[in-house]
């Protein structure tokens, strides 16, 4: 089907996971500070076996060549060009990627991974939690660079105590230190959350602050105990989670400052492990250049949930926070919005559209689902490698609109290797054809190769402008190049 010529959207299927010659995937630059533990699953299609090797690796780090993970502590910091194999009886692969080593320098590209809340809500487990990080592998998300399984709120109890008088988790929990090895040993991450509130959303346990309220922090009256306690626990609290072995840290509450941000920033940087630092809800624009120096993605938005409106709001008119996207720090549009939930529920157009969306952004990718449960759609959707590649791209420059009226938007994203990828919208309630984009004036050529990336086809010739038609409440994506 020519992409040019009819609305709907072609989604190549899922290419097998365990099948067929190795392809590695994942981005073509990782960071990680010298002197921490470090884990790195390469994310790899094929039939298995594979056997794995790597060249140039940071002096600290050791490949496990039939798991593809590299492991260990990088011990003198720099930028290490490393290159990549896989191979089966079917082939071989190779990737080459730069490995930086240097303090902080982490979520380069926006992660990619899974979050609880609108899976589980409060109701989640270890048993849970384990399950999804081997569905994550057995479904083939793992293989596309799906790498971090995060624990969202609910987890908590309303004791501390323990070595670091911590937040102690509830019985669900049982062993965290195990939970998180036995993540680690699939070859995954893992992410924790916690909010300054005496009492965080989405619990009846702990947060990381205690006691009376600190009056020189608002306050969520209408709700019981949303305040900031007088004892300050970040240290602690960073203290356990290091030593439970988490990767990830999510850090939620409203009128989200930056005093309290700091504190937490601080607390996770002097900690023995790497933790990515999310920082949520409601950051404000004059704050956004020190949320960029203070963690690796914000959020200035609501929960995005199953409904059309919800993902025009939380997608859509945020680029005035454009000039603090780049490596290492992201504007966050919140977890997918996969599963139906109060009777409402995205349609496959919707789902389309706002992966695009998230794509382009670039946003973190936290998927909301079971991934052992994906229907042939949805695997679709979440393992086109062309798509997460335009998500990952190093560059790390955020898509600009460079069109729009009542019914559509155009937004164009420059890619490393000098191509940009194009995205058009249509936010209307019927198809129609998108307005013309003119590629002369957006990029230095005159004519152009196109690449469909969801349907993973190039179209025949070369294109000056493009007119798209788009079906209501969905999207394309193209890579155009010289």
């Amino acid at each position: 089907m020519n992409s040019l010529q009819h609305p709907e959207t072609s989604l190549a299927p899922a290419v097998p996971w365990d099948a067929g010659a190795p392809e590695i995937n994942g981005p073509a630059t990782y960071g990680a500070s010298p002197g921490k533990p470090f884990l790195y699953l390469i994310p790899t299609v094929g039939e298995r076996p594979l056997r794995f090797a790597a060249e140039g690796l940071p002096p600290g780090l050791t490949l496990e060549a039939a798991s593809g993970q590299i492991t260990g502590q990088a011990s003198t910091p720099g930028e290490y060009e490393v290159l990549l194999r896989a191979e089966n009886p079917h082939g071989t692969a190779e990737k080459a990627i730069t490995l930086v080593i240097e303090p902080d320098a982490l979520a380069l590209t926006p992660p990619l991974g899974w979050n609880s809340w609108n899976c589980f809500r409060r109701e989640i487990t270890a048993e849970k939690i384990l399950g999804i990080a081997q569905g994550l592998v057995s479904s083939g998300l793992a293989a596309r660079g799906y790498s971090y399984v995060n624990l969202d709120s609910g987890w908590q109890s309303p004791e501390r105590g323990g070595p670091f008088n911590s937040i102690v988790p509830h019985e669900g929990f049982p062993d965290m230190a195990r939970l998180c090895a036995q993540v680690h040993a699939l070859g995954l991450k893992i992410g924790l959350y916690s909010g300054p509130y005496v009492v965080p959303w989405g619990t009846e346990g702990y947060g990381s602050t205690s006691g009376l309220m600190d009056t020189r922090f608002p306050a969520m009256t209408d709700y019981d105990r949303k305040y900031i306690g007088m004892n300050k626990h970040e240290a602690e609290d960073v203290a356990q989670w290091a030593a439970w072995g988490f990767d990830y840290f999510k850090y939620d509450w409203a009128q989200t400052d930056m005093e309290l941000a700091a504190r937490m920033s601080q607390a996770l940087r002097r900690s023995p492990r790497d933790f990515v630092f999310s920082l949520t809800t409601s950051v404000q624009l004059a704050d956004a250049a020190e949320a960029a120096r203070l963690c690796n993605l914000w959020r200035a938005n609501s929960d995005t949930g199953p409904v059309w409106e919800s993902v025009v709001r939380n997608g859509f008119g945020n680029q005035q926070w454009n000039p603090y996207v780049g490596p290492g720090h992201w504007f966050d549009l919140d977890m997918t919005a996969l599963l139906p939930r109060d009777g409402k529920q995205l349609s496959p157009p919707e789902h389309i559209a706002m992966f695009t969306c998230w794509a382009l952004r670039p946003s973190p990718l936290l998927i909301d689902c079971v991934p052992q449960q994906l229907d042939a759609f949805t695997l679709s959707l979440l393992c086109n490698e062309e798509v997460l590649a335009v998500n990952q791209d190093p560059l790390g420059k955020p898509a600009a609109t460079v069109l729009k009226d009542e019914r559509f938007e155009v937004q164009l994203k420059p890619l490393a290797d000098g191509s940009y990828a194009v995205g058009f919208f249509n936010l209307s309630e019927e198809p129609g054809p998108a307005p013309e984009l003119n590629l002369a004036r957006f990029s230095p050529w005159t004519e152009v190769r196109v690449r469909d990336l969801w349907a993973k086809q190039d179209l025949e010739g070369r294109w000056q402008k493009l007119s798209v038609p788009v079906e209501a409440h969905c999207a394309k994506l193209f890579q155009v190049s010289p």
